[in-house]
């Protein structure tokens, strides 16, 4: 511990004397922000990089170094940075003078619900402009549907930074104490939330048993995103969606992360499953605040005016914004037209890292878990993945999500502080770990990150 200590004093000086210009930016703007930047998330200690301008997979800081980006803008990016298919498409729409129109419908609404009625099967659409709203707002049509007051949520699963999805998600208390994760909420509230374990049937079938009359929706992911992109078991999933229908229980499937980043539509497809109500953003618009709420006909009937107290889930000033139904509607349509393209390469290079990622460091002695992986034939390796450095194997279960928190189990500074700063110094730009693959990475450029990580394989088994 006191060698991997003093190598992360080695690698903060190192990174500081590279990046000065964002160390600048960070002292210059952290006196107006109560995180000292303005989204928590983003932070890296001692100060986050800056950049200027970003193109496919390369983002430029400014302090004039390049990056090959494998965070893409929170996974958004599925074809990289600014697409020219994305800013050409709303170049045209600002020179129409309808770029910034706000407040009276346009045509691009129903040609984008067409291409997602299409892409999805799925019946109505709402569309909003953040996941937190779209998540919130399935919350509140399936507990109206349902009349029922509970939800129930998966442990380690984040939907949003709202009142069903603050608890459960990192266990700042340890985790075997679930509580609520944000101060401001009523205590009360902590009582409407339960959580249930990823991938294990035994306990959900416990946890329906004792309290399936009450719930009224189960939200869940298909790769739980929070704790460190772990695919759902098909068996999870099916049981799932049984329990659901035997209660009364609207399942909620929250793509947000997962549609259309394996295939032109919701990753549910390949776990044979039909949801009630599914959310999509990310993805979706190449870069653009867009999200939506997909579902049956009968459960977003609730967000309709006729209804004598309906959901509010059609309001805010910048819900279909056209900038961002040009952009969606440019990017589900490129999708669908060159499915057969953009997805098989993206997996296969995903699979192809990590492989070779789990040869690096068994051959330096480094051990680690690199998540993503499917456990099923039948749903693909995900895309997006990370790397836990492995702390006490004894310890270790890698069939628990939630490992993904435990620092007595996993060493979280190697992961999101060292490799992060150590491959920046090498030219990449990583989320805990490793990141996103997206259709502009190259081959040149994988090739020099998996030379990259062998330097920082080699590191490590030096200090340890």
């Amino acid at each position: 511990m006191k060698k991997i200590n003093n190598y992360l004093n080695i690698i903060e000086k190192q990174y500081i004397k590279k990046f000065p210009v964002s160390g600048t930016f960070f002292e210059e703007g952290k006196k107006y922000f109560p995180n000292r930047v303005s989204h928590a998330g983003r932070f890296l200690s001692p100060f986050p990089p800056y950049i200027k301008s970003a193109r496919g997979p390369v983002v430029e800081t400014v302090d004039g170094e390049k990056l090959v980006d494998f965070w893409q803008g929170h996974f958004c990016n599925i074809l990289g940075h600014n697409p020219p298919i994305i800013t050409e498409a709303i170049e045209r729409l600002n020179k129409s003078g309808l770029g910034l129109q706000l407040g009276i419908y346009t045509g691009l609404e129903a040609e984008l619900a067409s291409l997602l009625a299409r892409a999805t099967g799925l019946e109505q659409f709402v569309f909003t402009t953040s996941g937190t709203l779209a998540t919130m707002y399935s919350v509140m049509l399936g507990l109206a549907h349902a009349k029922r007051d509970k939800v129930l949520k998966i442990a380690g699963g984040w939907h949003g930074a709202h009142l069903w999805s603050l608890k459960g998600v990192k266990f700042p208390n340890g985790l075997d104490k679930v509580v609520m994760e944000s101060a401001g909420i009523s205590d009360s509230l902590a009582f409407e939330t339960l959580v249930t374990p990823f991938n294990d049937c035994e306990a959900l079938e416990e946890c329906f048993e004792e309290h399936g009359k009450k719930i009224g929706v189960f939200i869940l992911e298909l790769v739980l995103g929070n704790s460190g992109m772990v695919v759902a078991d098909k068996e999870f999933i099916r049981r799932s969606r049984e329990l659901a229908t035997k209660h009364g229980v609207i399942l909620v499937v929250d793509e947000m992360v997962t549609g259309f980043r394996v295939c032109p539509g919701g990753m549910h497809k390949f776990y044979d499953i039909e949801p009630d109500i599914v959310t999509f953003g990310k993805a979706i618009s190449g870069g653009m605040p867009f999200a939506c709420i997909a579902g049956k006909k009968n459960i977003m009937s609730h967000v309709s005016t006729s209804k004598p107290l309906r959901v509010w889930a059609d309001s805010g000033t910048f819900t279909s914004h056209p900038a961002t139904l040009v952009a969606a509607k440019t990017m589900v349509q490129y999708l669908m037209d060159n499915a057969n393209v953009v997805y098989p390469k993206l997996l296969k290079n995903m699979n192809f890292v990590r492989e070779e990622l789990k040869r690096i460091f068994q051959q330096n002695d480094v051990l680690v878990h690199i998540t993503g992986e499917s456990q099923n034939n039948e749903i693909p390796n995900f895309p997006i993945s990370t790397v836990r450095f492995i702390k006490d194997n004894k310890i270790y279960d890698h069939n628990k999500a939630l490992m993904h928190w435990d620092p007595e189990a996993v060493d979280i500074v190697l992961r999101d502080r060292i490799s992060k700063m150590f491959m920046m110094l090498e030219g990449y730009y990583t989320w805990q770990g490793l990141g996103v693959m997206t259709y502009s990475h190259t081959d040149y450029q994988i090739k020099n990150l998996l030379n990259a990580y062998k330097k920082l394989a080699n590191e490590i088994n030096c200090t340890s």
